[in-house]
């Protein structure tokens, strides 16, 4: 069975500047207590997901009618001569559900919209925001989190993670890992700072062009590993600013990359 949920609030002639659109959506899911999917990408606008005790996904949607808080979205256009600004409070937020697999789509291209998400526990995550902050807390699967101009913080996860962003920090703590899945930590202005439990057992690949690279685990460290590929009958073996490792004997590929800032590898 396939459930839609839809909010539309259509634009109003009413001037509402600074005044903010607050909206809770309730998506009760196809099989409760079963393991499910959160995908959701928007332009604008902060993500946080937090798992809850609870068999439903919990959306709580704020937008301002003025958007002066986006810096970064570029500068609002002037009025014309002789005509003053009227405020549109459109606002779209849709969610729909199929085999508990949920997937949220919002018109936040238009203004920013922050997403406050409740979901189980036990959820994998495909999540994206051009435009903001990336906050995942308490939640065990496999995740992928993408953002271009914001940070993410992922804390007390489970699971896998494939994680990047441009403009960042990448923080991240997990309490388990998936045996044998490969992870990667990657951001281009921040710092990479993860935390592992004790026990974990992989292969660090590790690039940091104008920062450092710490560990309190016991790694074994080859700093000029040869790269090695025979393509097309054509043989290359190059040296490259990789620095390689092994946790406990070795494990899974974990790549940890940035170009300005620090890489942290840490072991609690």
């Amino acid at each position: 069975m396939r459930h839609i949920f839809i909010i539309v609030f259509l634009a109003t002639t009413t001037v509402l500047l600074g005044q903010d659109f607050n909206e809770k959506l309730v998506v009760p899911l196809s099989k409760p207590g079963s393991p499910g999917k959160l995908e959701v990408g928007q332009v604008r606008g902060d993500i946080t997901i937090e798992a809850y005790d609870g068999d439903e996904v919990i959306i709580e949607a704020t937008a301002k009618t003025d958007d002066d808080d986006c810096n970064s979205c570029g500068e609002r256009r002037n009025a014309p001569a002789g005509m003053k600004r009227i405020a549109s409070t459109s606002v779209e937020l849709e969610a729909s559900e199929n085999n508990n697999k949920v997937e949220i789509e919002t018109n936040s291209w238009k203004k920013a919209i922050d997403l406050d998400i409740k979901i189980p526990a036990k959820f994998d995550l495909d999540v994206s925001t051009v435009y903001g902050h990336i906050r995942i807390s308490g939640i065990s699967g496999a995740m992928e989190i993408s953002g271009v101009n914001g940070p993410l913080t992922l804390n007390d996860i489970s699971g896998s993670i494939l994680c990047n962003t441009v403009n960042g920090d990448v923080t991240a703590n997990l309490k388990e890992v998936t045996p044998n899945e490969p992870m990667s930590f990657v951001t281009l202005n921040g710092d990479v700072d993860i935390t592992f439990p004790g026990s974990i057992k992989a292969k660090a690949k590790m690039k940091s062009d104008r920062g450092e690279i710490f560990t309190d685990f016991d790694m074994t460290v080859d700093q000029s590993r040869p790269e090695k590929s025979n393509e097309g009958g054509n043989y290359k073996v190059s040296i490259n600013a990789w620095v390689y490792g092994e946790i406990n004997g070795g494990g899974p590929e974990y790549t940890f990359k940035n170009m300005n800032g620090d890489i942290i590898i840490r072991k609690e």
